[in-house]
């Protein structure tokens, strides 16, 4: 029995289906013909409905606003010539009508701010002496003059830089100078303070001069030649070092002695205080200007004085005068005290003189 080759599957030969017997005809009626139950057999057969996908067509992308407008056309900007800007003067005020001044009305301008005095300006713009005061109330009085001197000043502090700020800040730097820097009072030791067993010392210079004087006089014999020069507490005395605090002689207070610093190296705040010198027979004074003046103008300037000068009140008066109108209880405080000694008022009522009954 021949081999199947080797790496081939067997082939499996099926089997022909058997062939349906043959009907026998039988005489008479035909006998139905059997059909074969094919339906019987056959197994259900599951359709299988095939719906045809339609691929969705490439949709384009949804157009934005913008790209839905139609962007309008660029149109080419006219060329406008720019014309170099106007300076205007500024009016004044609507609603004073601008007139024009007179010489002599413009004279008093100009004088009035000289010294801020409308009498003494109107006498010098050439008004008469009887009437100036008179005249010089109605000037100040016009409103155009007054938009007139206003506009004047205004140019003067242009001209000279002086202004209501550099005159706040002059005042303040007077006020807040330090007088140290002017003058000063210096401590120092005394001759005893660190000298040899606290005895008096010398400067080196002193100790020289007072040591060829003893020798030029042993040589004129004023004194003995066997006298020795007394050095004392030695050399080294100088003024700038503090005083010793065991000193028997200043006991450690040492001495003070003023120093009038150099005008030369002043900071701005001393030379606005700063206001010369005065030669004395006791010597030189330095001149200051009033701190508390220009202080109390810079109170003023900021309001730091009460209104009508109500911190000079009696507080005492104060605090009666709301206790009593905070409790309603009539009591009234009197600024003069009820119980000191008053002299009576004189009157024009004498009071009777009492007479006995004398019998007739």
């Amino acid at each position: 029995m021949a081999k199947q080759p080797a790496g081939k599957k067997p082939v499996t030969r099926s089997s022909p289906a058997p062939k349906p017997a043959a009907t026998k005809k039988v005489a008479g009626k035909a006998a139905p013909v059997a059909k074969p139950a094919i339906k019987a057999l056959a197994k259900p057969v599951a359709k299988i409905s095939v719906k045809r996908i339609a691929t969705p067509a490439k949709s384009k992308p949804k157009a934005t606003a913008k790209e839905k407008a139609p962007a309008p056309k660029k149109v080419p900007a006219k060329k406008v010539a720019t014309k170099a800007p106007v300076r205007r003067p500024k009016p004044r005020s609507a609603d004073v009508p601008q007139i024009e001044l007179t010489a002599k009305q413009q004279r008093f301008i100009d004088e009035y701010l000289v010294d801020l005095n409308g009498t003494q300006a109107a006498i010098r713009a050439g008004y008469s002496p009887d009437t100036a005061k008179q005249m010089a109330s109605e000037n100040l009085s016009k409103p155009y003059l007054q938009l007139a001197i206003a506009e004047a000043r205004k140019q003067q502090q242009a001209r000279t830089h002086i202004n209501a700020d550099a005159l706040l800040l002059q005042a303040w730097m007077i006020a807040t100078a330090d007088s140290r820097e002017l003058t000063e009072v210096h401590v120092g030791c005394c001759r005893h303070c660190w000298g040899d067993g606290f005895k008096w010392q010398r400067t080196v210079a002193e100790f020289n001069k007072d040591r060829e004087r003893h020798i030029n006089d042993k040589t004129t014999g004023l004194i003995h030649k066997d006298d020795e020069f007394d050095e004392q507490g030695g050399i080294g005395y100088s003024p700038l070092r503090p005083p010793h605090p065991e000193c028997p002689d200043c006991r450690g207070d040492g001495y003070a002695r003023d120093v009038i610093k150099d005008t030369r190296y002043l900071s701005p705040a001393a030379v606005q205080l700063y206001a010369g010198v005065k030669r004395t027979k006791d010597g030189l004074q330095v001149l200051q200007h009033s701190k508390e003046a220009f202080a109390e103008k810079l109170w003023k300037h900021l309001g730091l004085y009460e209104k009508d000068n109500e911190q000079k009140a009696d507080p005492l008066t104060t605090l009666l005068s709301r206790i009593a109108t905070a409790s309603g209880n009539g009591f009234v405080p009197v600024q003069n005290d009820p119980e000191s000694a008053t002299v009576a008022k004189p009157s024009a009522f004498h009071p009777r003189q009492e007479v006995d009954d004398e019998d007739d």
